[in-house]
């Protein structure tokens, strides 16, 4: 009944990798806000701090949901299909059509908190099925598969101007070939 590949152990690796990058960016956050309140409003009544602490567990709620619906709606659009999880483990998401969209990005980041808020017994759902997808794959209409490099750009990435500049400055260097048969010859 439960199938358990390596891309299937890679997606738990680089999900909970992908959740504890969120929370313990949360957890800075709140901090800093904390520390915020306290060096403004020290001169509030006590009541009113007190007020302020109160609500901090609500908006330390709100703050965790807003911020994981943007970590995954934001990086899969951007990248094309990475987090900081799965570029870490190799994985990327794939749609259909080619390039991930806004809509599929943001479908995925919904399904996953749909996951977490309603019972984490979803997440197992790429067990369970043949296909492997989960509810975020069924919900956006995309797979998660290796990230597979071309050999020739293999570790080269940036923009295009740095990739410009590294291209530049790989031609004006003269090759080892030449350099050791002027040596030879000596």
């Amino acid at each position: 009944m439960f199938q358990t590949s390596d891309i299937l152990k890679k997606r738990i690796y680089a999900l909970t990798t992908d959740f504890f990058i969120v929370v313990v960016t949360n957890y800075f956050l709140m901090a800093s806000f904390t520390n915020f309140l306290k060096t403004v409003f020290f001169h509030f009544p006590i009541h009113a701090q007190l007020f302020l602490v109160h609500k901090l567990a609500m908006m330390t709620s709100v703050s965790l949901v807003s911020l994981t619906f943007a970590y995954f709606s934001i990086f899969y659009f951007v990248t094309n299909g990475r987090t900081m999880g799965k570029t870490f483990f190799g994985l990327k998401v794939v749609s259909a059509d080619g390039e991930l969209t806004l809509k599929q990005s943001m479908q995925r980041a919904f399904a996953y908190l749909s996951c977490a808020m309603f019972g984490s017994f979803l997440f197992a759902l790429s067990f369970i099925r043949k296909d492997d997808k989960s509810l975020a794959d069924i919900l956006s209409g995309t797979s998660v598969a290796y990230d597979i490099t071309d050999e020739n750009t293999a570790g080269i990435t940036g923009t295009e101007f740095q990739l410009s500049l590294v291209e530049a400055i790989n031609e004006s260097q003269p090759e080892e070939t030449e350099y050791f048969e002027q040596n030879k010859a000596a």
